[in-house]
């Protein structure tokens, strides 16, 4: 009988050598969670053994989830080969699915450049592609500064923003990153920053970065829904209600000194919107 590539493996029994190669993104990583917290593991993550462990291939989200929602166990398919196997997996498996950036891709090849020692033609092969997307993806990823791929990889910035950054020289992309970090900029926003930056001559970089007035001015506050106001107004009763239904039997298990501040914070921004209604 053909033994079966599934295995149930625990969490804190596989490795994640490969993580770096994948960027972490703080809204799918909370998606993933929400949805395992409430269905479970769906589909099997994809390991790899290599040095007598188990290496994550596919499926890094899952285990993150898995370990921070305390799992036991988890349902992994286990896949031959070595490591350029595994890292030439992690490029295939999510391209099938759609969920690999270019970015990504090109942390991967340059892996295999710089660690497996492979040539752009190896590596070409070994994905089945043609030599230029390996090409492509190593000047993509050879752009960037070290710290600008650090903040990628720690999901601090999005890949729109990086590859906006990654349009200027390197030894520029530090301080356009700061300014983008300290005014919050948008990915939209990122790409007017640069393209300013390409646009002005250098001496004036400076007073850009300290402050871009001409995108900062240009922002407007998102303007409320229109039923924004009847949810308020559930919220407001719903408080009403709660409020109302408290003893003093429980305010007496109380500490004061935890609770009055925060109902003194409260009854100040009620008193700030009391008096804006009254005047509006």
């Amino acid at each position: 009988m053909r033994e079966s590539p599934y295995i149930t493996v625990l969490p804190e029994a596989i490795a994640q050598s490969y993580a770096d190669l994948r960027i972490i993104q703080p809204a799918a990583e909370k998606a993933m969670e929400r949805s395992m917290q409430q269905y479970g593991q769906l589909t099997p993550v994809v390991v790899g053994q290599g040095d007598g462990v188990f290496e994550m291939v596919d499926g890094f989200k899952r285990l993150r989830a898995a370990r921070r929602l305390g799992y036991e166990s988890l349902q992994a398919r286990l896949m031959p080969g070595g490591r350029r196997a595994m890292k030439a997996a992690i490029i295939y498996l999510n391209t099938k699915a759609r969920s690999i950036a270019d970015l990504e891709t090109a942390l991967v090849i340059r892996s295999l450049c710089r660690e497996d020692h492979l040539s752009q033609v190896e590596i070409a092969a070994l994905l089945n592609r043609h030599k230029s997307f390996v090409c492509r993806r190593l000047k993509l990823v050879e752009k960037l500064s070290d710290e600008l791929l650090e903040h990628l990889k720690l999901g601090l910035i999005n890949i729109t923003i990086g590859r906006e950054l990654s349009r200027l020289p390197a030894g520029n992309q530090a301080k356009a990153l700061s300014t983008v970090l300290k005014y919050r900029f948008t990915g939209s926003e990122t790409g007017q920053l640069v393209r300013l930056l390409l646009k002005e001559p250098r001496w004036s970089h400076e007073v850009i970065l300290g402050y871009p007035g001409s995108i900062l001015d240009a922002r407007h506050p998102p303007r409320p829904r229109r039923d924004w106001c009847r949810g308020f107004h559930n919220r407001l009763v719903k408080m009403e209600v709660y409020l109302s239904a408290i003893t003093t039997d429980q305010l007496n298990i109380c500490q004061p000194e935890s609770v009055i501040p925060v109902i003194e914070r409260v009854q100040s921004v009620l008193a700030g919107m009391h008096g804006h209604l009254k005047r509006w």
